[in-house]
């Protein structure tokens, strides 16, 4: 049978909760985060509650008749049962903590009445302003939200609890035979530096048009999924794609590990070799638990309640969102940095709720152009400065053969051939020398070392090794 709206309501346990907030105050102080205003469906213990609170804040004793003081129109029967509750309490906190449990349900139900019977009126009409994808996302949002009402209590946690928790740590690297607390990455430079990529970070990959900021995180989400399908714990990778579409990317792993071109997978040029060698990785490579999306102009709460839904089915190691420009604001500002800086804000408060890494590729501004050392800054991260603040790591990639194969020396009007054939010479040399070599940049690890770290790029798959031209899994 449906319940109304007001059957949606308890006084009896409102005015019990009130009585023993009287009894002992000093509920207040460890249950402050459970309780709220929320609880009290009716006015007159709502009022009740607010003075009780605003006594206690201020260390003063309080009863009944202080009460009927500073609320003069309450209603003679509600002092009653309240006094009658009182001198009937035998304190339980488990009781108590139960009191607070079923208002709490309450509450919950009242705002889900609400936000359902708004929202078919919405739906019912037909406004054109508000399209039904927007409405059933805008639901979402508000269901969650109330999800999380309940909150956990948290208090101060004493130096042996941290201690103990961050020995944990230490312990679950040793069980991954002492390499790293995070998630793997296939490179062990970086690993070693990073110790893996930890969750509840947000990490910024960042870098010029290019210069593989796409290849390095397919390499590093495919390295992960990789691990995670052979280990114990199976775990699985979400990459989020508002650039490339899922295809394409899919088209360049197949490339990768196949060793196949890529403009010969889209051509279809294939030879007898190559037919076997894609339907032999495709065989190896198909049931990794690695899940693309490519919807295009999310939001970061749409990215929230995606994640929400594969959190549900799948064991989310590692997120990637390609890339952070790309993102759409929750709400039109004036301003996009302050667009870039909500953004980067949310991100960060995505990767702690769901308690795993969230590394999202970020362009960088012009200015990087204008040195002459081309090597990325911190300075240089694109249109906000609170990327940098909001990040735990920024890494920067940085391919040096890719500026000089575009600055080919040229002789100028009066320079002798002899002078310019050296100046391009030495070009040409510096060009063999750098041709396959990537520099990736630690320029910020909030709790660790920063350097630079050798990378070796295959431009012929696009594709990213380690120094030993092998991933370290």
């Amino acid at each position: 049978m449906q319940k109304s709206y007001d059957s949606l309501k308890d006084n009896d346990i409102e005015v019990i909760l009130l009585a023993y907030l009287l009894k002992h105050p000093e509920l207040l102080d460890t249950q402050f985060e459970q309780i709220s205003n929320n609880l009290f469906a009716n006015p007159e213990n709502l009022k009740i509650f607010k003075v009780v609170e605003d006594f206690h804040q201020s260390q003063k004793n309080i009863s009944i008749d202080t009460i009927k003081n500073y609320i003069p129109d309450i209603q003679s029967q509600t002092l009653k049962d309240l006094s009658l509750q009182i001198d009937q309490i035998v304190f339980s906190k488990e009781i108590f903590l139960n009191y607070i449990e079923s208002l709490q349900e309450l509450y919950l139900r009242r705002e889900l009445f609400k936000l359902t019977q708004d929202k078919n009126n919405e739906s019912t009409t037909f406004q054109t302003s508000n399209n039904i994808k927007e409405i059933f996302l805008d639901l979402e949002k508000k269901i969650f939200d109330l999800s999380n009402f309940k909150k956990e209590n948290y208090e101060f946690k004493d130096f042996a609890t941290v201690t103990k928790s961050s020995l944990q740590l230490v312990e679950k690297a040793f069980k991954k035979k002492g390499k790293y607390s995070g998630v793997v990455s296939g490179f062990n430079d970086l690993d070693n530096m990073l110790g893996g990529l930890q969750n509840s970070d947000l990490v910024i990959l960042a870098g010029r048009p290019s210069m593989g900021k796409t290849a390095l995180a397919t390499n590093i989400a495919f390295n992960a999924a990789k691990y995670y399908s052979n280990e114990e714990e199976k775990g699985s990778v979400v990459m989020f794609s508002l650039e490339m579409s899922a295809e394409q990317i899919g088209l360049r792993i197949l490339a990768e590990q196949s060793r196949i071109p890529s403009d010969k997978l889209r051509k279809g040029e294939l030879n007898e070799r190559d037919s076997a060698a894609l339907s032999s990785t495709y065989q190896e490579i198909h049931q990794l638990n690695f899940f693309f999306d490519d919807s295009p102009n999310l939001t970061v709460s749409e990215l929230r309640s995606k994640l929400r839904r594969y959190k549900k089915n799948y064991n989310i190691k590692l997120v990637l969102i390609d890339y952070l420009q790309l993102i759409k604001s929750e709400r039109s500002r004036d301003n996009r940095v302050n667009e870039l800086s909500e953004i980067t804000r949310n991100l960060k408060q995505l990767a702690k709720e769901f308690d795993l890494p969230v590394v999202s590729l970020s362009q960088l501004s012009r200015q990087v152009e204008n040195r002459d050392d081309k090597r990325p800054l911190l300075s240089d991260l694109r249109e906000s400065g609170s990327i940098e603040q909001d990040a735990d790591v920024v890494m920067f990639i940085y391919r040096e053969s890719y500026y000089l194969q575009r600055n080919e020396p040229t002789r100028g009007s009066d320079e002798s051939q002899e002078s310019y054939q050296k100046k391009h010479d030495a070009w040409k040399d510096r060009n063999e020398e750098v041709f396959n070599k990537a520099e990736l940049i630690v320029a910020k690890q909030r709790n660790g070392p920063t350097g630079k770290i050798d990378l070796y790029f295959d431009d012929k798959y696009t594709k990213f090794l380690g120094m030993d031209k092998n991933n370290d899994l």
